[in-house]
């Protein structure tokens, strides 16, 4: 069983009409310091420069008119009614992590911790990116992220986003379960420490298509 991600695979060019570049959770909590998840991340974001590079990704996949979809991860009021949340989920709540009051209620939702990192903002408010309707646990299974491909004849996704061993790795199976040829951007993720972030690349290797650098994923999409 291999120990690493694999090697950058391409069978042949990018369709950039059917390729979609897929964002998990680019949310202030993860991404920004004063997020509340921002702490046991911190050391992994900063080694592979995941900020940076998640910007690089949205600037060439616009650059290269390559669908944007946004996976945004949202806990509103009445999801705190869940008699039965899973570990991490009873944490986030406990943090209140990505908290909003409800999906048509956007008060007090600008510059907090669910509202997305201000420097993709340019890229994500351009009346054009796909911001789905959020994921509540780990993979895209509760939103409508697949109908939104599938509709648009999608059928390739070039995904990077937080937190890499959680919800990028999900929306990986997920995906993949789903049919679509999937490549993941292993220095525009981050993890909870060095051991998640491993665990991850070995997932990555299993799973996904390809596993590629920010600049293999930005060459692809030229």
């Amino acid at each position: 069983m291999p120990n690493r991600a694999a090697g950058p695979t391409l069978d042949a060019p990018l369709n950039l009409s059917r390729t979609a570049l897929v964002i998990t959770d680019p949310q202030n909590d993860f991404l920004r310091e004063d997020g509340v998840a921002y702490g046991p991340l911190a050391a992994n974001l900063q080694e592979l420069g995941t900020v940076a590079n998640i910007d690089a990704l949205l600037e060439a996949a616009k650059g290269a008119s390559v669908t944007v979809a946004i996976s945004p991860h949202f806990y509103f009021e009445h999801d705190g009614a869940w008699l039965h949340p899973g570990v991490l989920q009873r944490q986030l709540g406990q943090l209140g992590a990505f908290r909003r009051t409800s999906v048509i209620d956007s008060r007090g939702f600008e510059g907090s911790g669910a509202d997305f990192l201000e420097r993709y903002k340019r890229y994500i408010h351009d009346g054009k990116t796909i911001v789905t309707s959020p994921h509540k646990v780990y993979g895209p299974e509760s939103n409508d992220l697949i109908l939104q491909l599938r509709s648009r004849d999608i059928d390739t996704v070039i995904l990077a986003g937080m937190a890499a061993n959680l919800c990028t790795d999900s929306h990986l199976r997920a995906l993949v379960e789903g049919g679509f040829k999937a490549y993941l951007v292993r220095d525009a993720v981050a993890a909870p420490g060095p051991e998640a972030y491993r665990a991850a690349l070995v997932n990555y290797g299993l799973i996904a298509n390809g596993v590629w650098t920010t600049q293999e994923a930005i060459a692809a999409m030229r």
